[in-house]
Protein backbone atom coordinates (compact mmCIF):
# COMPACT_ATOMS: atom_id res chain seq x y z
CA UNK A 1 0.00 0.00 0.00
CA UNK A 2 1.19 3.68 -0.74
CA UNK A 3 2.46 5.41 2.39
CA UNK A 4 0.01 7.93 0.86
CA UNK A 5 -2.46 6.11 2.54
CA UNK A 6 -0.92 5.24 5.89
CA UNK A 7 -1.43 6.99 9.17
CA UNK A 8 0.59 9.73 10.81
CA UNK A 9 0.40 11.99 14.15
CA UNK A 10 0.67 15.68 13.57
CA UNK A 11 2.08 16.98 17.09
CA UNK A 12 -0.42 14.23 19.15
CA UNK A 13 -2.57 14.84 17.07
CA UNK A 14 -3.74 11.60 14.79
CA UNK A 15 -4.53 12.16 11.17
CA UNK A 16 -5.92 8.72 8.82
CA UNK A 17 -3.71 9.44 6.10
CA UNK A 18 -0.98 11.44 4.23
CA UNK A 19 -3.69 13.56 2.32
CA UNK A 20 -4.45 17.17 3.33
CA UNK A 21 -6.55 20.07 1.80
CA UNK A 22 -4.51 22.93 1.95
CA UNK A 23 -6.47 26.39 2.37
CA UNK A 24 -8.11 27.91 -0.27
CA UNK A 25 -10.85 31.29 -0.46
CA UNK A 26 -13.87 29.95 -0.63
CA UNK A 27 -16.17 33.23 -0.83
CA UNK A 28 -18.89 30.60 0.53
CA UNK A 29 -19.12 32.71 4.33
CA UNK A 30 -22.01 34.96 5.31
CA UNK A 31 -21.69 38.99 5.06
CA UNK A 32 -20.68 39.25 8.42
CA UNK A 33 -18.31 35.97 8.30
CA UNK A 34 -20.61 33.20 9.84
CA UNK A 35 -20.16 29.78 8.76
CA UNK A 36 -22.89 28.98 6.13
CA UNK A 37 -24.30 25.82 5.07
CA UNK A 38 -22.70 25.70 2.13
CA UNK A 39 -19.44 25.76 3.59
CA UNK A 40 -20.59 22.84 6.05
CA UNK A 41 -21.31 21.05 3.15
CA UNK A 42 -18.23 21.40 1.21
CA UNK A 43 -16.19 20.28 3.82
CA UNK A 44 -18.13 17.51 4.90
CA UNK A 45 -17.57 15.98 1.12
CA UNK A 46 -13.96 16.54 0.99
CA UNK A 47 -13.60 14.79 4.61
CA UNK A 48 -15.93 12.09 3.12
CA UNK A 49 -13.67 11.87 -0.10
CA UNK A 50 -10.92 10.79 2.03
CA UNK A 51 -8.97 14.08 2.81
CA UNK A 52 -7.07 12.91 6.18
CA UNK A 53 -6.93 16.87 7.36
CA UNK A 54 -8.87 19.25 6.58
CA UNK A 55 -7.66 22.94 6.40
CA UNK A 56 -10.70 25.30 5.44
CA UNK A 57 -9.92 28.78 3.86
CA UNK A 58 -8.35 31.54 5.82
CA UNK A 59 -10.07 32.97 9.19
CA UNK A 60 -9.58 36.39 9.88
CA UNK A 61 -8.90 37.20 13.17
CA UNK A 62 -10.02 41.01 13.51
CA UNK A 63 -12.43 42.78 11.37
CA UNK A 64 -9.56 45.39 9.94
CA UNK A 65 -7.66 42.10 9.16
CA UNK A 66 -10.47 40.71 6.83
CA UNK A 67 -9.06 40.49 3.54
CA UNK A 68 -11.69 39.87 1.17
CA UNK A 69 -16.10 39.82 1.17
CA UNK A 70 -17.60 36.48 2.52
CA UNK A 71 -14.22 35.44 3.47
CA UNK A 72 -15.11 33.38 7.43
CA UNK A 73 -14.53 35.20 10.45
CA UNK A 74 -13.14 33.72 13.79
CA UNK A 75 -13.01 37.63 15.16
CA UNK A 76 -15.94 37.24 18.27
CA UNK A 77 -17.22 34.62 20.16
CA UNK A 78 -19.95 34.94 18.10
CA UNK A 79 -18.58 32.88 15.78
CA UNK A 80 -17.80 29.80 17.62
CA UNK A 81 -21.50 27.94 16.90
CA UNK A 82 -21.16 28.17 13.51
CA UNK A 83 -17.44 26.84 13.43
CA UNK A 84 -18.73 24.16 15.71
CA UNK A 85 -21.00 22.95 13.18
CA UNK A 86 -17.72 22.87 10.89
CA UNK A 87 -15.90 20.88 12.98
CA UNK A 88 -18.61 18.39 14.10
CA UNK A 89 -19.41 17.86 9.83
CA UNK A 90 -15.52 17.16 9.44
CA UNK A 91 -15.13 14.67 12.30
CA UNK A 92 -18.23 12.70 11.47
CA UNK A 93 -16.79 11.83 8.26
CA UNK A 94 -13.02 10.71 9.91
CA UNK A 95 -11.47 13.47 9.54
CA UNK A 96 -9.65 15.88 11.53
CA UNK A 97 -9.97 20.09 10.96
CA UNK A 98 -7.12 22.45 11.19
CA UNK A 99 -8.04 26.32 10.98
CA UNK A 100 -6.06 28.40 9.72
CA UNK A 101 -5.63 32.44 11.44
CA UNK A 102 -4.64 35.22 9.15
CA UNK A 103 -4.48 39.41 9.22
CA UNK A 104 -4.47 40.55 5.89
CA UNK A 105 -2.37 43.84 6.91
CA UNK A 106 -2.00 45.70 3.77
CA UNK A 107 -3.97 43.21 1.18
CA UNK A 108 -7.63 44.23 1.95
CA UNK A 109 -9.49 47.27 1.04
CA UNK A 110 -10.27 50.27 2.95
CA UNK A 111 -14.15 50.05 2.67
CA UNK A 112 -14.19 46.64 3.28
CA UNK A 113 -12.63 47.24 6.42
CA UNK A 114 -13.33 50.85 7.54
CA UNK A 115 -10.10 51.91 7.53
CA UNK A 116 -6.41 52.19 6.07
CA UNK A 117 -5.07 49.33 5.83
CA UNK A 118 -2.21 48.59 7.66
CA UNK A 119 1.63 47.61 7.34
CA UNK A 120 4.93 46.99 8.90
CA UNK A 121 5.76 49.89 7.39
CA UNK A 122 4.05 52.91 4.91
CA UNK A 123 4.15 52.28 1.43
CA UNK A 124 3.28 52.71 -1.97
CA UNK A 125 -0.16 52.42 -3.52
CA UNK A 126 -0.43 48.75 -3.66
CA UNK A 127 -1.70 47.51 -7.39
CA UNK A 128 -4.29 45.79 -7.00
CA UNK A 129 -5.60 47.02 -3.72
CA UNK A 130 -5.32 50.44 -4.84
CA UNK A 131 -4.75 51.40 -1.28
CA UNK A 132 -1.86 53.18 0.59
CA UNK A 133 -1.29 51.37 3.62
CA UNK A 134 0.09 53.21 6.88
CA UNK A 135 2.32 52.04 9.43
CA UNK A 136 1.20 50.01 12.24
CA UNK A 137 1.96 51.25 15.70
CA UNK A 138 3.62 49.47 18.44
CA UNK A 139 0.01 49.39 20.67
CA UNK A 140 -1.55 47.81 17.35
CA UNK A 141 0.73 45.10 16.98
CA UNK A 142 0.47 44.07 20.71
CA UNK A 143 -3.57 44.27 19.60
CA UNK A 144 -3.05 41.82 16.64
CA UNK A 145 -0.90 39.52 18.64
CA UNK A 146 -3.63 39.27 21.49
CA UNK A 147 -5.94 38.30 18.69
CA UNK A 148 -4.24 35.84 17.28
CA UNK A 149 -4.36 34.18 21.11
CA UNK A 150 -8.04 34.49 21.11
CA UNK A 151 -8.71 33.34 17.95
CA UNK A 152 -6.57 30.08 18.62
CA UNK A 153 -9.21 29.89 21.96
CA UNK A 154 -12.17 29.94 19.78
CA UNK A 155 -10.92 27.25 17.34
CA UNK A 156 -10.42 24.82 20.74
CA UNK A 157 -13.75 25.77 22.07
CA UNK A 158 -14.91 25.16 18.28
CA UNK A 159 -13.38 21.90 18.45
CA UNK A 160 -10.50 21.77 15.81
CA UNK A 161 -7.85 19.64 15.93
CA UNK A 162 -5.31 22.50 15.64
CA UNK A 163 -4.79 25.75 13.59
CA UNK A 164 -2.22 27.12 11.75
CA UNK A 165 -0.49 30.52 10.94
CA UNK A 166 -0.79 32.32 7.72
CA UNK A 167 2.79 33.60 7.33
CA UNK A 168 2.46 33.24 3.98
CA UNK A 169 1.23 34.90 0.24
CA UNK A 170 1.30 38.70 1.65
CA UNK A 171 -0.39 38.84 4.33
CA UNK A 172 0.79 40.36 7.97
CA UNK A 173 2.95 38.06 9.21
CA UNK A 174 4.27 37.62 5.60
CA UNK A 175 4.82 41.46 5.29
CA UNK A 176 6.29 41.20 8.71
CA UNK A 177 9.26 38.45 8.14
CA UNK A 178 9.61 39.93 4.27
CA UNK A 179 12.66 42.61 4.16
CA UNK A 180 10.72 43.81 0.82
CA UNK A 181 7.83 44.82 2.61
CA UNK A 182 9.44 45.52 6.37
CA UNK A 183 11.77 48.74 6.47
CA UNK A 184 11.19 49.45 9.97
CA UNK A 185 14.45 50.43 12.12
CA UNK A 186 13.05 49.03 15.67
CA UNK A 187 12.88 46.09 17.47
CA UNK A 188 10.17 44.60 14.66
CA UNK A 189 12.23 45.03 11.56
CA UNK A 190 15.92 45.91 10.62
CA UNK A 191 17.11 42.48 10.72
CA UNK A 192 16.03 38.72 10.03
CA UNK A 193 15.83 38.21 14.44
CA UNK A 194 13.81 41.40 14.53
CA UNK A 195 11.86 40.59 11.38
CA UNK A 196 11.16 37.06 12.84
CA UNK A 197 10.14 38.45 16.13
CA UNK A 198 6.48 39.29 15.33
CA UNK A 199 5.68 35.54 14.00
CA UNK A 200 7.60 34.59 17.73
CA UNK A 201 5.63 36.54 19.47
CA UNK A 202 2.00 35.16 17.76
CA UNK A 203 3.41 31.74 18.66
CA UNK A 204 4.22 32.36 22.37
CA UNK A 205 0.37 34.11 22.22
CA UNK A 206 -1.04 31.21 21.00
CA UNK A 207 0.35 28.62 22.97
CA UNK A 208 -1.01 30.86 26.04
CA UNK A 209 -4.57 29.82 24.84
CA UNK A 210 -4.07 26.03 23.22
CA UNK A 211 -4.27 22.78 24.79
CA UNK A 212 -0.81 20.79 24.48
CA UNK A 213 -2.73 18.63 22.35
CA UNK A 214 -3.69 20.91 19.92
CA UNK A 215 -1.31 21.08 16.64
CA UNK A 216 0.31 23.92 15.22
CA UNK A 217 1.19 24.68 12.04
CA UNK A 218 2.90 27.52 10.03
CA UNK A 219 2.29 28.15 6.48
CA UNK A 220 5.68 30.09 5.21
CA UNK A 221 6.73 31.15 2.20
CA UNK A 222 10.09 30.12 0.28
CA UNK A 223 9.68 32.82 -1.83
CA UNK A 224 7.87 36.05 -2.23
CA UNK A 225 8.48 36.95 -5.73
CA UNK A 226 8.48 40.73 -4.82
CA UNK A 227 10.32 43.34 -7.55
CA UNK A 228 12.69 43.68 -5.34
CA UNK A 229 14.13 40.99 -2.83
CA UNK A 230 11.44 39.80 -0.09
CA UNK A 231 11.70 36.10 0.99
CA UNK A 232 14.16 34.07 -0.39
CA UNK A 233 14.79 30.50 -0.16
CA UNK A 234 18.07 30.74 2.39
CA UNK A 235 15.87 33.28 4.64
CA UNK A 236 13.09 30.96 4.91
CA UNK A 237 15.90 28.09 5.67
CA UNK A 238 16.71 30.30 8.56
CA UNK A 239 13.04 30.74 9.48
CA UNK A 240 11.94 27.20 9.30
CA UNK A 241 15.21 26.47 11.65
CA UNK A 242 13.46 29.20 14.34
CA UNK A 243 9.80 27.59 13.97
CA UNK A 244 12.03 24.46 14.34
CA UNK A 245 13.30 25.57 18.04
CA UNK A 246 9.71 26.65 18.81
CA UNK A 247 8.85 23.24 18.40
CA UNK A 248 5.56 24.06 15.95
CA UNK A 249 4.18 20.41 15.00
CA UNK A 250 4.18 21.63 11.04
CA UNK A 251 5.36 23.65 8.65
CA UNK A 252 3.60 24.23 5.01
CA UNK A 253 5.28 25.61 2.20
CA UNK A 254 4.17 28.16 -0.38
CA UNK A 255 5.74 31.06 -2.77
CA UNK A 256 4.08 33.90 -3.36
CA UNK A 257 1.88 36.82 -2.72
CA UNK A 258 -1.50 38.72 -4.11
CA UNK A 259 -0.35 41.55 -4.51
CA UNK A 260 3.11 41.34 -6.68
CA UNK A 261 3.31 37.58 -7.83
CA UNK A 262 -0.40 35.68 -7.58
CA UNK A 263 0.78 33.64 -10.52
CA UNK A 264 3.87 31.94 -8.96
CA UNK A 265 1.76 31.81 -5.99
CA UNK A 266 -0.70 29.22 -7.84
CA UNK A 267 1.59 28.07 -10.20
CA UNK A 268 5.14 28.19 -8.37
CA UNK A 269 7.77 25.61 -9.41
CA UNK A 270 8.36 22.82 -7.19
CA UNK A 271 10.16 21.72 -5.46
CA UNK A 272 11.12 25.24 -4.53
Amino acid sequence: MSVLFTPRAIGDTPVSNRFVHSATYECMAGDDGTVTDDLVRRYARIAKGGAGLVIPGYLFIMPNGRAAYRQTGIHHDDMIDGLKGLTDAVHDEGSRIVFQLVHAGRQTHGPLIGQTPLAPSKGSRDYIYMTKPREITEEEIQQIIHAFGSAARRAEEAGADGIQIHAAHGYLVNQFLSPYFNKRTDSWGGSDEERFRFLREIIIEVRKTMPAEMALLVKLNTQDHTPKSGITLDLAEKYASWLAELEIDGLELSCGTISYSAFNMVRGDVPA
